[in-house]
């Protein structure tokens, strides 16, 4: 991937937005027309699925902004005549130049806007995202890798929507699940959307964008009522309930997750109310008519009632289970409930149990992973409410602390590193060490988030090292380690003579103390003239070595001396040769 910052394409006329100059209408096609199958297109090589997913993004940009020719835009003229891909990778920014207006396209890494590795978060995000780009987001999985294009996310289905360039797949809207891409690989990811202009659907001949004010009268006219909503779509937050019969003025609308939505005020609110299941009302009389007909506002005896369901923890760990309690507020008691559970990287529910009138169900998951929950609860009347929860398995707390050495000198420092792995949040570490023969712990250091920690032993003997790790859930972990403090190692070698005649025959003998183990010796001379050392015997059992003064002058001596864990300590002579 070339990651090139601000390129500048510049598309022809013929290729581009056709509409005169100055006319910009940023809602000139509607969620089905983006959705159209020709819209879509495959990759013409194995390795342009970026292109071929900024290319999809292009052209819905393009009819969102009206150019009738958006046809034209292609993988093949946005590769060689257009620049958007440099050094065999899809550039990172770029400036699409349309007739009536510039598309500022932007490439962002996922972990980086995100901040967390949560697939919540993350999929949070790409919602955000959508409901932010209804012409839909480009998603780049770099590890397997490959790109596709998302195109909206129902949450009524908890589904994303997609559209994926590969040459095996079908050139349409499909579910995400029909993909291969992962969308929760947080470290390896990274999105295209487009900056500026902002875009939105028109409902057709109609349909006014959400800015422009109109006033038309609309009846509910779905016997179950409808749920009255912070903005326009199903994701969004509930803020009410309208029930049947209700006559509302509507000031707005806008296209969204395949339903026209209706900007209404009811009950000294503001929302959106879903028009598919709505009468408009086509004349005063009639809208006034309707008035005497129904109450504006009618007592909810339907499914204005409240999903209470929840979950025991956020996060657990592996072999230990987890909780789902079903409860809901308001409506038609008795309820029932139905609990089901999936990993988050799949698209198949498990279910845990069917309807019933049990409130609590535990499973115990098989796989330290994310896990998405669904709990349904029903009402007397059969009214369903869904609610949509998460949680992660961790793996169990693994205490993986050491110490840097199993072996110390006597006046050097025993240095421990805590490390820990699994278990649930942050992690802090506690330090303990005694000799071997004691039978009392000292404390090093208490728990802290201390990773490191060290002291330097009194006495040439074996200690223990006790290292414990706890998480925030309190689990305890400990590691066990043993430490050999040998005596520090002292050269006590020599030589025989330090003054000799030219001629004479100088003995070198090797002696230690303390250190550990069997020691092992090294034998070297050198002359004052010489720039290097001439080696008598390299390492090796023997205690003794010679060597003869072959002229007058200096020489220097040096014997090493290297006990079983390799430490060397060495010490230098002088012999002095004269005629």
């Amino acid at each position: 991937m070339n990651h090139l910052k601000k390129v500048m394409v510049a598309l022809l006329c013929s290729a581009v937005m056709t509409a005169p100059i100055g006319v910009i209408n940023t809602e000139a096609a509607t969620f089905d027309q983006v959705n159209a199958d020709e819209v879509f297109v495959n990759q013409d090589t194995d390795v342009t699925c970026t292109l071929a997913s900024n290319v999809m993004l292009l052209r819905r940009a393009a009819l969102m902004l009206g150019d009738p020719k958006w046809m034209t835009i292609t993988e093949s003229k946005c590769r060689y005549d257009y620049g958007l891909w440099v050094g065999g990778g899809m550039v990172c920014d770029y400036t699409f130049y349309g007739t009536t207006k510039n598309v500022v396209v932007v490439n962002d890494a996922v972990r980086y806007v995100v901040g967390t590795n949560s697939r919540q978060s993350i999929k949070q995000y790409l919602i955000d995202m959508l409901r932010k780009h209804p012409e839909g987001i480009v998603y780049y999985d770099y590890d397997i890798p490959h790109a596709i294009l998302l195109t909206d996310y129902v949450a009524a289905e908890d589904m994303f929507y997609c559209s994926d360039p590969n040459k095996g797949t079908p050139t349409k809207r499909v579910p995400l699940t029909n993909s291969n891409v992962n969308l929760y690989n947080y470290y390896r990811s990274s999105v295209w959307y487009i900056k500026s202009p902002e875009l939105h659907f028109t409902s057709g001949s109609t349909a006014t964008s959400s800015g422009k004010q109109i006033e038309e009268t609309w009846k509910v006219t779905d016997e179950a009522g409808l749920n009255f909503r912070a903005d326009a779509g199903v994701s969004y937050g509930k803020i009410g309930f309208v029930p049947c019969g209700t006559v509302v003025k509507v000031t707005k609308k806008r296209e969204n997750e395949g339903y026209t939505w209706g900007y209404v005020n009811y009950d000294s609110k503001n929302g959106w109310i879903a028009l598919n299941y709505a009468t408009k009302l086509e004349n005063n009389a009639a809208a006034e008519k309707a008035k005497t007909d129904e109450p504006q506002k009618l007592e909810d005896t339907h499914n204005a009632f409240e999903n209470k369901s929840s979950i025991s923890a956020d996060t657990i760990v592996l072999g230990e289970k987890i909780t789902f309690h079903g409860a809901a507020d308001k409506g038609n008691a008795p309820y029932q409930y139905a609990y089901y559970y999936k990993r988050s990287y799949n698209s198949n529910w498990t279910t845990v149990q069917e309807f019933s009138t049990s409130d609590r169900v535990s499973v115990e998951p098989l796989t330290a992973t994310a896990y998405d929950v669904c709990i349904k609860v029903k009402d007397a009347k059969g009214n369903v409410e869904k609610k949509y929860m998460t949680f992660e398995v961790k793996k169990p707390l693994e205490n993986k602390s050491s110490v840097a050495s199993h072996t110390v000198y006597l006046g050097g420092e025993i240095s421990l590193k805590g490390k820990a792995t699994g278990g649930i949040g942050k992690y802090s570490y506690a330090y303990y060490q005694k000799r071997h023969e004691d039978e009392k712990w000292c404390q090093v250091k208490d728990f802290s988030e201390e990773t490191t920690a060290s002291f330097k032993p009194l006495k040439a003997t074996n200690y223990d090292i006790c290292i414990k790790v706890r998480d925030e859930k309190g689990t305890i972990q400990k590691v066990y380690e043993t430490v050999e403090v040998c005596p520090k190692l002292v050269n006590s070698s020599k030589i025989s003579a330090n003054y000799v005649k030219v001629g004479d025959m100088i003995k070198l003998s090797a002696a230690a103390q303390g250190g550990a183990g069997k020691y092992q010796n090294a034998f070297y001379v050198k002359s004052e003239e010489s720039s290097g050392w001439t080696t008598l015997k390299d390492f090796s059992d023997s205690t003794t070595a010679v060597f003869t003064a072959m002229k007058a002058t200096t020489y220097d001596v040096c014997v090493k001396v290297r006990d079983f864990y390799g430490k060397v300590e060495k010490k230098y002579f002088k012999v002095y040769a004269r005629k």
